[in-house]
């Protein structure tokens, strides 16, 4: 018998933080990147609510920073981003969630176009052993600043799970993916229970035409 998965969005689906801007921000209290950087950081997020950003080529920009970095850098930077600022931003429904499928027997994956070690923090937290996200490029141990493409976000945050899951030998027409962005559509198109959790407009009207669950979280912190 096929295991079940369900598939969760981290920002404004787990958390209530956008975790770019807000990890930018405490680069910004550690002198790590200048004021002007995190000023730009917020706009831009603005322009992708919008779908005018080019969202690869922000992606690129932002991780050209961790240039000569090595993942324990940003593995140490990750969790006290996690402890400062996004700990607090944990909905407890989203917590209480990912037990529930947990005490079901169902395998919880989180999956986000954040890098990786921006989601080992939240994963453990959660006591969550599986995340998918995107991929940065490593070079004797230190981050080249380029990405491994696709990034895991729309067509390829599809692509990332349904690879994932034909590994696992897992079907997605029994699977759950939670998500708030209509961006993750391709995804939520391929699994057998789309759940709109915390959606954004646009989602919030595609999820009542093909009348998929709507789940609203209120920002009561888990921990």
């Amino acid at each position: 018998m096929s295991r079940i998965v369900a598939f969760f969005d981290m920002d404004h689906t787990i958390i209530w933080e956008n975790s770019g801007h807000s990890s930018v921000k405490l680069a910004r209290q550690l002198g790590l990147v200048s004021a002007r950087h995190l000023v730009k950081g917020f706009f831009k997020i603005i322009l992708y609510r919008l779908t005018i950003l080019d969202i690869e080529t922000w992606y690129e920009q932002n991780i050209a920073l961790l240039t000569g970095l090595t993942p324990e850098d940003m593995g140490r930077f990750a969790a006290q981003w996690f402890d400062e600022l996004a700990r607090p931003t944990v909905y407890k429904q989203a917590h209480d969630l990912v037990r529930a499928h947990q005490d079901q027997g169902h395998q919880v994956v989180i999956i986000s176009n954040a890098p990786e070690f921006m989601i080992a923090p939240v994963a453990r937290a959660l006591q969550v052993q599986d995340f998918i996200g995107t991929r940065l490029e490593i070079k004797d141990g230190t981050f080249t600043g380029k990405l491994v493409k696709p990034l895991c976000y729309g067509k390829g945050k599809r692509d990332y799970a349904v690879s994932w899951a034909a590994q696992q030998s897992i079907d997605l027409k029994t699977a759950y993916f939670y998500t708030d962005s209509r961006f993750d559509l391709a995804l939520l198109r391929v699994v057998g229970h789309p759940v709109a959790t915390n959606p954004d407009v646009r989602l919030r009207r595609l999820a009542r035409r093909n009348g998929w669950p709507i789940m609203d979280f209120a920002r009561v912190p888990a921990f």
